[in-house]
């Protein structure tokens, strides 16, 4: 006699192949919503210069293995209820509603007789166990499904092959975010130096600080190209305006007292002369307020005299300010009064001090303004412009740019001259003149391309066009009597009106921008104030 777990044996097989059916559709479902995803993200990322080629690649492969796994463990996983199963099998394998119906008398219906319930259990069983659900329910893959797989694979492997401008777009996007992340970290490092540097005030701090910060919040805000250069030259500017030639001068001046001082061995002024040529300001600044007159011999007093009159008198240009303090101390030690001495000390190591921490600030503000000068030059390198070259100026001045001349790409340059010396002349022998002698042939003469393939012809500009004995033309004059030649009367002063709009064409210009800031052909020093002026002419 057969029982109701012999059925569920059978059913829980068919069960099983059934799941194993709808896992095999639902993978190449899951295949193509991956792929299609793929597509779609690759080319949002491609159009956004996000991806690269290997990451294009990468993300639609994750997808097009992820989706069909999460989708085949979905389908095969989901559950299957028994009494719905039996009634599919039945319509599936042609079952005449047996199985199901043995499923239901052997719930406990109530009305069913016990006889009844058992019949129709073993010929459930016995129908059932003559069924092959491999061969009834084969494992197909879906034609419509498939096709559009293979739909997909096509468009990725066109869209692959057809991005390497996109792609290349995004290898110099990811280039330059990773230059402006350099920078910020340079940036960071440099705030760490201005806080530990025991020379600076607690202002001079705070005014290093500020530019370096608005850096490196810009940075973060805005890693583009356009956005990182712009931030680093204007925190270039602002902390070159910081610095002064005046301090480099004066530190000099101070070294070069210090060591005139400390070459006198034995004098009261050798420590203070060592810390100078050291370029400790401040500790030396510290050993002449701790001079004490009241214990120097007059011997000692003359001596030290002469010192600070000397040494005044090498900083009288640099600093007139501690020059004059040095000479008050030294007409005191000349005269004997040991406590005016003492106070002009006191008052010439407080304008020493404050001589060295005005250098420090303009060497700190200048040192780091060409760090950021240089962190713009490599960002622009980073987006494929030109980067300064060493020994040239971190803004990247290029003045030949603005000459009469120029040569568009040549930056000033005139072909066949040698270099612009930023007036539109080019710069070689004769200062840009071409002299009384012929240009040598057969290439031994000449900087331009080609030169010495073709024979010199000199230039020169006649009198008349039809020789001496031509007719002189003359202009009308400029009064009010006077009318352009091709135009119809016109009255000077009358206003105009513009008949476009700047809106219109405001986009073709900010293109031109944009591609001047990306080519490099723009100088550092003129970025912030150019886009400054497009930032003001945005409708």
């Amino acid at each position: 006699m057969t029982t109701i777990t012999d059925l569920s044996r059978t059913m829980d097989g068919w069960v099983r192949w059934l799941r194993l059916q709808r896992a095999v559709a639902w993978v190449l479902r899951g295949l193509v919503l991956g792929l299609a995803l793929g597509l779609v993200a690759g080319l949002i990322g491609m159009f956004d210069a996000q991806l690269l080629r290997a990451e294009f690649v990468l993300l639609v492969a994750a997808l097009a293995l992820l989706l069909p796994i999460i989708a085949a463990l979905t389908a095969y996983l989901w559950p299957v209820q028994p009494l719905k199963a039996a009634r599919y099998f039945d319509r599936v394998f042609r079952l005449n509603e047996r199985v199901s119906t043995a499923l239901e008398l052997n719930l406990g219906k109530p009305g069913t007789p016990a006889g009844l319930a058992q019949k129709q259990l073993d010929d459930a069983v016995r129908a059932a166990r003559a069924v092959q659900p491999r061969r009834m329910l084969p494992l197909r893959l879906p034609a419509r499904e498939g096709l559009l797989a293979l739909i997909l694979v096509l468009l990725l492997a066109l869209s692959w092959f057809r991005g390497d401008e996109l792609f290349q777009a995004a290898e110099q996007a990811r280039a330059v975010e990773q230059a402006a992340a350099a920078q910020a970290a340079r940036i960071e490092q440099l705030l760490t130096e201005v806080e530990n540097n025991p020379t600076l005030t607690d202002e001079q701090k705070a005014a290093l600080s500020a530019p370096l910060e608005q850096a490196l919040n810009g940075l973060k805000d805005n890693p583009s190209l356009e956005g990182a250069v712009s931030t680093l030259t204007g925190a270039g500017e602002k902390l070159e305006a910081l610095s002064a030639q005046e301090a480099g001068r004066m530190s000099e001046a101070l070294a070069q007292a210090g060591g005139q001082a400390a070459a006198q061995e034995g004098s009261p002024l050798q420590s203070v002369g060592q810390k100078l040529a050291e370029g400790n300001t401040a500790a030396a600044a510290s050993a002449l307020g701790n001079i004490d007159t009241s214990q120097l011999s007059q011997a000692q007093a003359q001596e030290l005299a002469g010192q600070l009159e000397s040494m005044a008198q090498s900083l009288s240009a640099s600093n007139p300010q501690l020059a004059a303090d040095l000479q008050s101390a030294a007409q005191a030690l000349q005269n004997g009064d040991m406590a005016q001495a003492q106070q002009a000390l006191d008052q010439a190591a407080q304008s020493m001090n404050q001589a060295g921490q005005q250098t420090a600030l303009s060497q700190a503000a200048s040192q780091a303004a060409q760090q950021l000068q240089q962190g713009a030059g490599q960002v622009m390198a980073a987006g494929g412009g030109a980067q300064p070259q060493a020994g040239q100026p971190a803004q990247g001045q290029q003045q030949g740019q603005q000459g009469q001349g120029q040569i568009p790409g040549q930056a000033g340059q005139m072909p066949g001259t040698g270099q612009s010396n930023g007036q539109g002349q080019p710069q070689g022998s004769g200062q840009g003149q071409s002299g009384s002698s012929p240009i040598p042939q057969n290439g031994t003469g000449g900087t331009g391309a080609g030169s010495g393939s073709v024979a010199y012809e000199q230039i020169y500009a006649p009198s008349l066009l039809g020789g001496e004995d031509g007719q002189t033309v003359t202009l009308p004059g400029t009064g009010q009597d006077g009318e352009a030649v091709g135009q119809g009367p016109t009255t000077p002063g009358q206003p105009a009106e513009s008949l476009v709009p700047y809106q219109e064409v405001y986009s073709q210009y900010d293109q031109g921008y944009h591609q001047a800031i990306e080519s490099g052909t723009i100088p550092f020093e003129f970025l912030e104030t150019i886009r400054n002026y497009f930032d003001s002419l945005k409708p």
